[in-house]
């Protein structure tokens, strides 16, 4: 499959899906519309982040599908007034710049990769408060239909690592960990008790590292460790 027409399936199921659930008034308040690319979509990259989904971002039921946006979302850390302008937004950019400034990255070095050697996408593509809200969102289509859509999402998602090729995948969360690493990879027991898992995928050629969003100093400290070699040893700057 080529990157256009992973873009093309993406866009059609989607798009398909998010016309059934405007069709819900149910739904209609349970999410927000859909987002595949948060930034610009490359191949090769250095680094991919994968959340589980988009959140609610700035809270604009857009109801449309997005493939990607101007740049990564990440960015925005570094804009005067970031608290200000986006008081709604989670703030995993700031955990994740964190990581990097603990691995003695100048922030200049941090904006060039963010900008021309990242990709972030999630595993699932459908904005919604929380995870809870998009399995009940997508029940109001047929009773059950999460686990359509989570088989579904599953299929974009390896797809995806298979045709961009990055060196490393950052899993933003354990819940996308458990997705991945363990739904579709089928490799258990990786997650230690520091509550951060790697696995290195032979048939991808692809190595995974994925944190707890909760996590304490301590476990953070042992996780940026890790982090900071397995970037070395895939050579990413």
């Amino acid at each position: 499959m080529t990157l256009n027409e992973w873009k093309n399936n993406v866009i059609d199921y989607n798009s398909g899906l998010n016309e059934k659930l405007q069709s819900s008034s149910t739904a209609k308040k349970l999410y927000y519309g859909f987002e595949v690319i948060d930034g610009k979509l490359k191949g090769k990259p250095n680094i991919l982040f994968i959340g589980i989904n988009p959140g609610r971002g700035d809270g604009d039921r857009h109801y449309t599908t997005k493939l990607q946006s101007k740049e990564l979302s990440y960015l925005d850390v570094y804009d005067e007034g970031y608290k200000v302008d986006y008081p709604n937004r989670y703030h995993l950019a700031e955990k994740m710049i964190r990581f990097f400034h603990l691995m003695e990255w100048s922030d200049e070095k941090i904006i060039e990769l963010l900008t021309n050697k990242a990709v972030k996408t999630n595993f699932f593509h459908v904005a919604t408060n929380n995870r809870n809200d998009i399995n009940k969102a997508l029940n109001t289509i047929e009773k059950g239909f999460h686990h359509s859509y989570f088989n579904k999402s599953a299929e974009f998602t390896m797809s995806l690592i298979e045709i961009i090729k990055p060196k490393l995948v950052i899993l933003e969360g354990k819940a996308v960990f458990d997705a991945i690493v363990v739904g579709c990879c089928e490799q258990h027991k990786l997650w230690n008790e520091n509550k951060f898992g790697c696995y290195f995928d032979k048939k991808l050629n692809t190595q995974f590292i994925g944190f707890d969003r909760t996590f304490s100093n301590a476990n953070r400290d042992v996780f940026v460790k890790e982090l900071k070699e397995l970037i070395d040893i895939n050579q990413i700057s």
